[in-house]
């Protein structure tokens, strides 16, 4: 005879809201701890001349993110089907793993992209599951399996690659991993597949206590690092691919024409246009696509002055536009196709568009950069108020940090 468990009879939105809050309150507990041990192991991010922080910062932040999203998972095994998530989480640990490593002593672009595809390869075989449903882009419904096998790699490792190179500034990976998260948890839910809804909000809920210190933190700062972010990419490339596997295919959303594919891409807009833009240009520059530079959209962004939380809030309310353009043109009846190109331009214009005028900015001092200046000065914003009192809730007491 079992006993009574609240977790059993309640309904799947309660259930995954309560692993929500196990993920927050485990991550913020442990937080404190991993952050010391990084401090006292010298697990730091020290600065360079193409990285933004004067002095060296902590970088396991992704390991107690990680920590979080396991213990929700934990609790997650009592309440739903916790088998179909195994694969991810082998691949999450695999990419904890690399990333830890490469945030220590720095592993080649070749070795990282070999591990990329190989845990790619791994979690694909493993779930069974790959990118094999356009739900009717340009007629096609499936596509065939030596295809969706090249398509669902290159996307593992692209959106894993993604997320990392956007790791730039305080809070903006961690805000745009929630936001993305978020987005498709709410997706996965109304389309009744509860197992990925719940690692979604298990995810958001273990970013949220990240950003928090990330953001407002002035003793408890850490950087996710290589680790995190990779982790991260992981989760949501495994989203995209089951997102688009033909056991899954949303029936809710295929009678509404509302295009799954378009809407993955619109989410995950800013990243995938950004790596793209930065990519390209380095290539037609003669360099490698992999050499680092400061030609990131939140690069342009500090080279005019705007603070972190600024350029934060940015990205996330372009992605909130790409975002709004697919529905408007959902809604409006627009075919599956218009739905695809509308989300590509719309990104393509605020991302390029926007890094071409900061660039022209950062290059010639006209009116438009002085206004742009006087207006990134604004964004700076005191550590006093509402600001100050986040601080000392996230910070705690400081004497522990420097103990």
């Amino acid at each position: 005879m079992t006993g009574f468990n609240f977790m059993n009879i309640a309904p799947p939105k309660w259930r995954i809201l309560i692993l929500l809050v196990i993920s927050f309150i485990s991550t913020w507990l442990v937080f404190k701890h991993i952050l010391k041990i990084a401090l006292q192991k010298n697990i730091v991010d020290n600065p360079d001349a193409r990285k933004l922080q004067k002095t060296p910062v902590p970088v396991l932040g992704g390991v107690a993110v990680f920590f979080g999203i396991v213990v929700g998972l934990g609790f997650f095994k009592t309440t739903l089907n916790y088998t179909t998530l195994f694969p991810l989480v082998s691949a999450m640990i695999m990419m904890l793993y690399v990333g830890t490593i490469d945030d220590i002593v720095d592993l080649s672009p070749m070795t990282r992209m070999l591990m990329e595809v190989l845990v790619g390869v791994l979690f694909i075989f493993g779930s069974k599951s790959s990118i094999v449903y356009l739900d009717h882009l340009w007629g096609v419904e499936f596509i065939p399996d030596w295809l969706s096998m090249i398509i669902s790699i290159i996307a593992f490792v692209g959106l894993i690659n993604a997320i990392n190179m956007i790791d730039g500034v305080d809070g903006l990976s961690s805000a745009l991993g929630i936001t993305i998260c978020s987005f498709f948890g709410v997706v996965f839910f109304l389309g009744h597949q509860y197992s990925y809804a719940a690692l979604a909000a298990i995810t958001v809920g273990a970013l949220l206590p990240f950003f928090l210190h990330n953001v407002f933190g002035l003793h408890s700062k850490m950087f996710l690092g290589d680790g995190g972010s990779m982790v991260l990419g992981t989760i949501i490339a495994a989203m995209v691919i089951t997102m688009h596997n033909k056991e899954v295919m949303f029936p809710v959303f295929k009678e509404i024409d509302f295009n799954i594919p378009a809407f993955a891409i619109a989410v995950l807009s800013m990243p995938i246009a950004d790596t793209l833009r930065v990519m390209v240009m380095r290539m037609i520059g003669g360099k490698s696509p992999f050499k680092p530079d400061k030609t990131h959209l939140h690069h342009r962004f500090i080279a005019l002055g705007f603070s972190h939380i600024a350029i934060t809030l940015t990205e996330v309310i372009f992605t909130l536009l790409v975002v709004g353009a697919f529905t408007l043109v959902w809604t409006l009846g627009g075919s599956d196709d218009l739905q695809l190109y509308v989300v590509i331009a719309t990104a393509a214009l605020i991302n390029f568009g926007t890094s071409a005028i900061l660039a022209k900015c950062q290059s010639k001092d006209g009116a438009l950069a002085h206004k742009l200046k006087n207006f990134a000065k604004i964004t700076h914003i005191d550590r006093k108020g509402i600001w100050l009192t986040i601080q000392k809730i996230v910070d705690g007491k400081s004497e522990f940090y420097k103990s």
